[in-house]
């Protein structure tokens, strides 16, 4: 996740814009390394994104005995998504937790019915996935910090501030507690701070 120095985590709705070229850099560097990017369905609804890395990422992944491209996931209890959306241009499972259904245009796509966020990640652990990197957004965040869900945190500071009445945080919805964590890493390049933390307590 990336957020400003006053905590905001999104601009417009969007994270786009807050983080710079070495953030983004960072991320696609994550995303070469797991088995699966999840977002939440509103994530997908603000973006034009996609859960692909570069072309010239993919023969390392092979390297590694990884897909060539990470499955995209997409968690969602409405089923509102995007008929057609940049992310179904490679493998994607919808889940929905609920008895919605989704319309989606596209024969990469395979949608799932599930009972909750545990159940999804357990039907991804059935299918062999070993790391699941989480994108966002702010409320998916929270349901997986809810339900232990989360082994790491890397966020980014961007040295901006935004301010604003309500500001997005890169979690949302109901109180957490606290949630102990645990710096493993921090670099600095261009006043931006890049911090990895364990989880290692909850609540």
């Amino acid at each position: 996740m990336v957020a400003t120095v006053d905590g905001r985590a999104a601009v417009n709705g969007s994270a786009v814009g807050i983080g710079s070229p070495a953030d983004k850099h960072l991320m696609r560097e994550l995303r070469a390394e797991a088995d699966v990017v999840l977002h939440g369905a509103g994530t997908v609804r603000a973006d034009p994104l996609s859960a692909r890395v570069p072309r010239e990422m993919v023969q390392s992944r092979i390297s590694r005995g990884l897909s060539a491209q990470p499955v995209g996931a997409i968690i969602t209890r409405s089923g509102n998504l995007p008929r057609h959306h940049p992310y179904y241009e490679s493998p994607t499972v919808i889940y929905i937790t609920s008895d919605h259904t989704v319309q989606v245009d596209a024969q990469s796509v395979e949608v799932c019915h599930v009972v909750s966020i545990e159940a999804a990640v357990a039907d991804l652990q059935r299918r062999g996935v070993r790391r699941i990197l989480c994108e966002g957004g702010p409320t998916l965040n929270t349901t997986l910090l809810q339900h232990d869900l989360v082994d790491e945190i890397f966020l980014t500071i961007a040295p901006k501030i935004l301010g604003g009445e309500d500001p997005l945080t890169i979690v949302k919805g109901p109180g957490l507690g606290t949630i102990h964590l645990e710096l493993r890493s921090l670099v600095e390049l261009d006043g931006e701070l890049f911090l990895k933390y364990g989880v290692v307590s909850k609540p």
